[in-house]
């Protein structure tokens, strides 16, 4: 062997010497990584609600009231008709709720109109439900999803007793 080929030989030798030695491994597998449960958004605490002091409740109701005058001066009615509001601060719902009916002026002459109850948002005067009493019998109703009168009558009445009222 000539001293030119040496080098390229102790290369070659070199070489096979790392490969036996290394040998021949199977790539290591990567355990299969585990399906990360999906995070569910905690819900928003409610604030506890703190009712108001008598003072503020008086001044609640006293608002409401105006808030009902409001609404009957804004409807315009019928000769032959009266109508008659009342008005509820509901603590429950920190709402004003007003109930208004209209009925025939005279009672003499109930059987002759509509007798009509409506509610109304006394904050935002929107009406949220009714019901009517026709004089032929019929009936016309609409609010809180209800598939009768019986049922619209029963949550105005919840509104405007204080309890849970959920219009929509």
């Amino acid at each position: 062997m000539s001293h030119t080929n040496r080098p390229l030989v102790v290369s070659l030798v070199l070489t096979l010497a790392m490969l036996l030695f290394s040998g021949c491994k199977t790539p290591e597998r990567k355990p299969e990584p585990k399906p990360v449960p999906e995070r569910v958004p905690e819900k928003p605490k409610r604030q506890s609600f703190v009712p108001p002091t008598a003072e503020q409740a008086y001044r609640l109701q006293d608002d409401c009231t105006r808030r009902g005058d409001w609404v009957l001066k804004n409807n315009a009615i019928g000769l032959a008709l009266s109508q008659e509001q009342v008005s509820r601060y509901n603590l429950t719902m920190n709402r004003c709720y007003v109930r208004a009916e209209i009925h025939a002026k005279k009672p003499d002459e109930f059987g002759k109109y509509d007798y009509s109850t409506y509610l109304f948002d006394g904050q935002t005067a929107e009406l949220l439900a009714y019901y009517i009493y026709k004089p032929d019998g019929g009936r016309a109703y609409l609010g809180f999803g209800c598939p009768d009168v019986g049922c619209i009558e029963e949550k105005v009445s919840a509104c405007m007793n204080g309890k849970d009222c959920d219009p929509q």
